[in-house]
């Protein structure tokens, strides 16, 4: 990293904000870049005053938060020039955190700046008088698992946890959609048309229940958001028991009739209404963790006190790290490498006697530190009725392990595309019935959240998406060849009115065995499809390009990946 000292600032850059040339990476190291003008406002004023510089200056503007991302929405790989694009660091300063009460309108929320992480927004949440649950405090009804993500960040690609209702505890008055679907109001850096200089950049805030709002709730990115206020709920006590003895014919069985197979997933979650599946390749026992809301302790769990409860996770062994080091150079190690982290996922459970956890929400919610093994994903949320959830997880999971056994056969050694686990969970959707207005309008949704709701998922009684992730190591012989014909099949496979497919913003989407995610024109087509069809003109694809760039004068929150995705739908463009 360069310091401030020893490079000279961007010419009549505001003297009273912090600017320097720094490093760049996002999460799995695919993107990174040696220096970029990274500046540190203070205060929203300061964001402002650097907006207006960048575009005055022929910059273009990217916030940036804790970078725990895949796709490239803050930068791109290998760009031809970093020396015009500017990151807003909002980590350092815009990290406020205020409580609001209750109101005869609307329930508690949370004020926040973007720049505030997860984990310090559920700590202060947790330590809020007023709250009536079981546990102390506020929450949310799922999360993230990592605890380390900012809070603008997430809400740009509508982030999300594993949880679907399930009464008569685990049924909260409130959306099991995603994060971005509890924003209640937002205060963004935008150009004002109707202003005398509609070229300047300034704040406004915008409430839910103003049909615009819709817009920036899930916006990828292509608008610079400083402060959100999010629905909360009361705090609530929740039990998390990881399960590894049960054989994947079992956890992915066919669906046989109404009730789902014993000890399946849509059992467990018929049960508990809170599953993940981390399933590493060519192993027969994934690590399936069930969540179950539970006032009182049970028998036989233990209380946490803290959230991040998986050491063994979070710091692999010297010796295992190594053996990682050699995976892309020998592939066949795939097969070792799988039953190891099985073996350590089971062992290490029992070690640190986490099978059986219980405590306040975010305790067991927020689970995965920076330290965790860092590895690229593909991710698509599939859009379903609730009854087809079992049959989907078990159609994939047959689909991938036939992909597997047909990469193993490629060549003299076998071909090894992917060696970390398939993960999956499950969450409702973004229902605008389920979030008060702050205006007495229409409360709306996302408009390009994964998880809308609409007159499609109405039509054909779709009520919860099933999200699916592969796992591999950066850099992995033939994972796009992978990632590409996994994507194809998915695609083929769920359609309408079964199910409908919708990429995982912040993951690797829209594959080319060529040059790998973001990359397909065709993938692309489809999703702004996805979001024209069954809409209605103020409310689909074309109407939230328009009101962004309503906002944005100098189209300056422009990625390289906003440029590509954000054309009108029927585009040519790829």
């Amino acid at each position: 990293m360069e310091s401030v000292s020893n490079i000279k600032s961007p010419d009549s850059f505001p003297a009273n904000i912090p600017i320097s040339r720094q490093a760049y990476s996002n999460w799995d190291g695919s993107i990174t870049a040696s220096a970029v003008w990274t500046c540190t406002p203070k205060n929203a004023d300061d964001v402002v005053a650097a907006c207006n510089w960048a575009a005055q200056n022929g910059f273009t503007v990217r916030p940036k938060g804790i970078a725990h991302n895949w796709s490239p929405l803050t930068i791109a790989a290998k760009q031809p020039d970093y020396n015009k694009i500017l990151l807003v660091d909002t980590t350092v300063s815009l990290n406020s955190i205020q409580m609001i009460p209750a109101t005869d309108s609307s329930g508690p929320a949370v004020k926040v700046g973007t720049g505030a992480t997860l984990g310090q927004l559920m700590e202060f949440l947790e330590k809020q008088p007023g709250g009536k649950g079981t546990a102390p405090g506020f929450s949310f009804p799922h999360i993230p698992a990592p605890g380390h993500l900012s809070i603008g960040g997430m809400l740009a690609i509508n982030a999300h946890g594993s949880a679907i209702p399930t009464p008569p505890l685990d049924h909260f008055a409130t959306t099991y959609g995603s994060m971005s679907n509890r924003i209640l109001s937002l205060t963004a850096v935008i150009t004002d048309p109707t202003s005398a200089n509609p070229n300047q950049y300034g704040l406004k805030t915008f409430l839910r229940g103003d049909h615009e709002t819709t817009a920036f709730l899930t916006q990828l990115g292509r608008v610079m958001i400083v402060e959100v206020t999010l629905q909360v709920i009361d705090n609530f006590n929740l039990r998390c028991q990881s399960i590894t003895n049960l054989d994947k014919k079992v956890l992915f069985a066919n669906q046989q009739g109404i009730t789902p197979p014993l000890h399946s997933c849509a059992d467990f979650l018929s049960k508990s209404g809170r599953i993940e599946i981390i399933w590493f390749p060519y192993t027969d026992n994934p690590w399936l963790k069930v969540w179950t809301v539970e006032p009182i302790q049970p028998s036989g769990s233990k209380l946490v006190t803290e959230p991040n409860n998986y050491t063994f996770s979070d710091n692999l062994p010297e010796w295992v790290t190594k053996f990682i080091e050699d995976i892309t150079r020998i592939p066949g190690l795939t097969l070792e490498f799988g039953k190891i982290m099985e073996k350590i996922s089971s062992l290490g459970l029992d070690l640190t006697e986490t099978r059986d956890l219980w405590g306040p929400s975010k305790n067991t919610m927020i689970y995965i530190k920076d330290t965790t093994l860092r590895v690229t994903a593909n991710g698509y949320a599939v859009l379903m009725n609730r009854d087809n959830v079992q049959q989907a997880i078990a159609d994939v999971t047959t689909e991938f392990e036939a992909l597997l056994a047909k990469y193993q056969k490629k060549g003299f050694f076998g071909e090894y595309p992917v060696n970390g686990p398939m993960e999956i969970r499950v969450t409702g959707l973004d229902r605008p019935d389920e979030v008060p207005s702050m205006t007495g309008g229409p409360a709306g949704r996302p408009v390009i959240s994964s998880l809308s709701a609409d007159a499609e998922t109405e039509k054909n009684n779709w009520d919860v998406a099933v999200w699916f992730d592969v796992l591999t190591i950066p850099g992995t012989p033939n994972s796009n060849d992978f990632y590409a014909e996994l994507e194809a099949w998915i695609i083929s496979h769920f359609q309408a009115p079964a199910a409908k497919v919708v990429p995982e913003w912040s993951k690797g989407w829209a594959y080319t065995s060529a040059d790998g995610a973001w990359t397909s024109g065709a993938f692309m087509g489809k999703v702004r499809e996805g979001f024209t069809q069954y809409r209605e003109p103020d409310d689909n694809w074309d109407w939230e390009l328009a009101t962004l760039a309503k906002y944005d004068a100098q189209n300056l929150f422009f990625s390289p990946l906003n440029q590509q995705l954000f054309v009108p739908a029927g585009s040519s463009l790829a």
